[in-house]
């Protein structure tokens, strides 16, 4: 006779079931006496395959395919009790893995006491630590059936980690919920220990459960309305059901519960919360008042609570959202995201005077009002706030290009900073190259923003033969070689001509104190005159690129800045080619390092005269000139949108 079937729910796991596997193998238990039962849940990377295989070299080992997804685990371990042959259940999660003599222990435990049900600790792998979990102190024999489902569900986390005497599940036909997505174990524990006639705890550690850091949000780890749905009818069911035993579920672990799903409103919020869910919630936290106003609950989690029994939806949805603090000297880049950042953070800005001068004072209140801390530039700011931030708050820096020339970050304790955001792939690499005091896991790439939408866009024919430079300093910028190219293409055809934005040489004093950078200038200006161009370059100055591109009827947007390998590098991403794209004209690139991880390998040339070239044969094909436009604009919606980049920050952030 099998004594234990150990049933594992399984989907798309090829890349995280190794340790689970492992771990089956070393079980510490005559293989005759017990079964693995791998229960595949329509996986679409290969996982059935490969449990196939695996399967193949252990004689107690099999596997089973849903013929269909259902969602969750709680099909595949209903479908695993159908299979199982054991005297005993226990069920394993495929990302866990149990421990070599956890099975002898539990198994003979659960013979010597005829348990129902045996429960035991849990070990903790967070990557970096072990710790042990769901201990339960003054377990002893005399302890009645309430006293014993008071401890478990009071001090233990609901884990599905279990050994279960098959027959009781069968006797009260006790299912997993296949409509609940959250919080299935705990109805399934409440049903268990309701029904169960000898509640057993063993003080041994039963499996690790491995709480690894992801780089994107799971739809598990997202939170929304049909999770707090969910979570209402748990709770709810809980309480109806434990009192069956004298146990009162929200004086012993509604708390943790509450406390986890207001946790979860806040940092992995979905932002789909209906009115009629809300209403649920408000209904349910009114019934449970007098309880609820015993808990210690955070000034934070109060006020949410508080909103939701005032009724208050609109009050409700904007604490639902995490507090976002915005600090730096420079903030263009990130500011114009505010109104779709809105959506999912409550906003507060620390405007720094520069790279190091700040107002402390104000920095601390601010501080201690945030929740999640955005560093815009890896400079003084970032060290500051590394220093300074609490444990609870999550930083996040993102970094440009200048910074690889400072040695800001040498200073910066990177146990304090949970994510490095880069511009660029190639930017990625480089301030790992720069700083290896910053862990590789803790880089990600998000690339400038571009709203295509906010960009004016009127079509004139005079955009076939008007070249556009955003920024023409410093000199790597290669503004004599913009010059070339006019030159070259006015001998084909007088219409061309140069408009340029930005400043002038003259307008920045450091620039003007250096000689090499001002003797390269004076060269353009006499370029001009000597090439009778005058008439045909012309300086807007600052302007709002956004509408001068098109009013300047700018149908090519140059790209020639010098490719420097050696840190910290010229161009990061570029914005000026997104510009062009964005206006309804087309950016072009004279090939710089990383450009071609930013922007399609159609829209860059090896040379200026490769560009020339390609700038002549669009000027006498409108169709096409407008066809690439497109193409170009299209990429940026797709890679570059601002709801895009909204969504990868929110999904990052709700990850940490």
């Amino acid at each position: 006779m099998i004594a234990v079937s150990i049933i594992v729910p399984c989907f798309n796991a090829y890349s995280k079931i190794g340790r689970c596997l492992a771990s089956l193998r070393s079980i510490d238990f005559p293989s005759d006496d017990y079964e693995v039962i791998f229960v595949d849940d329509k996986s679409t990377d290969g996982t059935y395959e490969m449990l196939k295989a695996e399967c193949e070299t252990q004689k107690n080992w099999s596997v089973t395919q849903l013929t269909n997804n259902s969602g969750s685990p709680s099909r595949p371990r209903n479908e695993g009790i159908k299979l199982a042959k054991g005297k005993y259940v226990f069920y394993l999660d495929c990302d866990d893995e149990i421990l070599s003599d956890t099975i002898k222990f539990h198994y003979q435990h659960a013979e010597d006491c005829d348990a129902c049900i045996v429960r035991g600790n849990l070990v903790v792998n967070d990557g970096n630590n072990k710790k042990i979990m769901n201990e339960i102190g003054g377990w002893s024999p005399k302890l009645t059936k309430k006293q014993r489902v008071e401890k478990i569900i009071s001090k233990q986390s609901t884990t599905v980690t279990q050994l279960i005497k098959r027959s009781l599940l069968q006797k009260h036909e006790i299912q997993w919920h296949e409509s609940i997505k959250m919080g299935e174990d705990t109805i399934f524990l409440v049903d268990v220990l309701s029904k169960a006639e000898n509640i057993e705890y063993l003080s041994h550690d039963t499996f690790i459960y491995n709480k690894m850091p992801s780089f994107v949000l799971s739809s598990t780890q997202a939170y929304g309305d049909k999770d707090l749905n969910d979570h209402i009818n748990v709770w709810s069911y809980a309480q109806v059901n434990l009192k069956e035993v004298g146990v009162d579920y929200s004086k012993i672990r509604l708390f943790v519960g509450l406390s986890a799903s207001l946790k979860s409103l806040i940092h992995k919020n979905k932002n789909d919360i209906k009115n009629e869910t809300f209403s649920r919630f408000s209904s349910f936290l009114k019934e449970h008042e007098a309880v609820i106003n015993g808990y210690s609950l955070s000034e934070r989690f109060k006020e949410i609570v508080i909103s939701a029994l005032k009724k208050d939806f609109k009050e409700f949805k904007s604490l639902c959202r995490p507090r976002l603090l915005v600090a730096g000297h420079d903030l263009k880049f990130i500011t114009p995201a505010e109104p779709a950042l809105s959506e999912h953070f409550n906003i507060r800005y620390d405007k720094w005077e520069s790279h190091v001068g700040h107002n402390e004072k104000q920095s601390k209140e601010l501080l201690g009002w945030a929740e999640v801390i955005w560093c815009e530039w890896m400079l003084g700011n970032s060290l500051w706030y590394s220093n300074n931030k609490k444990g609870n708050q999550k930083l996040v820096v993102r970094m440009h290009r200048q910074e690889l020339g400072t040695v800001y970050a040498e200073k910066i304790d990177f146990n304090n900073v949970d994510v490095v955001f880069t511009v660029s792939t190639l930017f990625f690499e480089r301030v790992i190259e720069r700083f290896p005091n910053i862990p590789r896991r803790k880089v990600r790439v998000l690339p400038n923003y571009v709203d295509v939408d906010a960009y004016r866009k009127e079509w004139h024919d005079d955009r076939l033969f008007t070249l556009g430079m955003i920024g023409i300093l410093p000199s790597k910028k290669n503004f004599h070689l913009a010059l070339e190219a006019l030159r070259t293409l006015k001998k084909r055809d007088s219409r061309y001509k140069l408009i340029v934005y930005g400043k002038k040489p003259e307008d920045l004093p450091w620039l003007t104190k250096n000689k090499e950078e001002m003797a390269y200038f004076e060269k353009c200006n006499s370029y001009i005159s000597e090439n009778i161009l005058d008439d045909s370059v012309k300086f807007r100055g600052h302007c709002d690129i956004k509408k001068a591109l098109a009013y300047d009827r700018v149908g090519f947007v140059l790209s020639l800045s010098e490719s420097v390998q050696e840190l910290p590098g010229f161009e990061s991403f570029h914005l000026a080619v997104a510009d062009g794209f964005a206006s309804g004209g087309v950016g072009l690139i004279k090939r710089w390092a990383g450009c071609e991880y930013i922007f399609p390998n159609n829209f860059i040339f090896e040379n200026t005269s490769g560009l020339v070239d390609a700038i002549q044969e669009l000027s006498v094909n409108k169709d096409e000139f407008k066809s690439r436009s497109k193409t170009g604009a299209d990429f940026l919606k797709e890679s570059y949108a601002l709801t895009v980049f909204v969504k990868n920050i929110k999904s990052e952030v709700s990850a940490l």
